[in-house]
């Protein structure tokens, strides 16, 4: 009778395992994450430098469409991502555009593209929390 129990704790605890273990997650996108403060009190030109040193330090190569958004890409080894940066002086959104070798399918892609993107919006947070001190 003690197995059962056991049984059914082995199973849950392997499943939990397997499924961290996932390749394929949910595209994740960034929206509408707040602009610290006391960097929202600076020019539009501050924020759009702190988020293009934060890219670039991720090694993203970024251009500027306008004031107001950048498109942004990451390319290592056969893979690349395409992102586009959506920013104002209160917030700015990571939206996803395109990518090759990250086997892509409809709203799921591989979990370095999430990881990736997810670096990207931590480093763009600490260098806005710079620019406003």
């Amino acid at each position: 009778m003690k197995t059962i129990p056991h049984l059914i704790v082995f199973l849950l605890g392997a499943s939990v395992i397997l499924g961290g273990c996932q390749r394929m997650q949910p595209i994740y996108s960034v929206k509408g994450h707040a602009i610290p403060a006391a960097a929202q009190k600076r020019p539009l030109a501050d924020i759009e430098r702190a988020i293009f040193d934060a890219a670039t330090a991720r090694g993203w190569n970024v251009d500027r469409v306008r004031p107001g958004l950048m498109q942004a890409t990451q390319k290592w080894r056969d893979h690349s991502a395409t992102v586009n940066i959506v920013y104002s002086n209160e917030s700015f959104s990571i939206d996803h555009v395109g990518s090759s070798n990250l086997k892509e399918q409809g709203e799921q892609i591989h979990r370095a593209y999430n990881k990736n993107v997810h670096a990207l919006e931590d480093e763009i947070e600490k260098r806005l929390y710079r620019v406003g001190y």
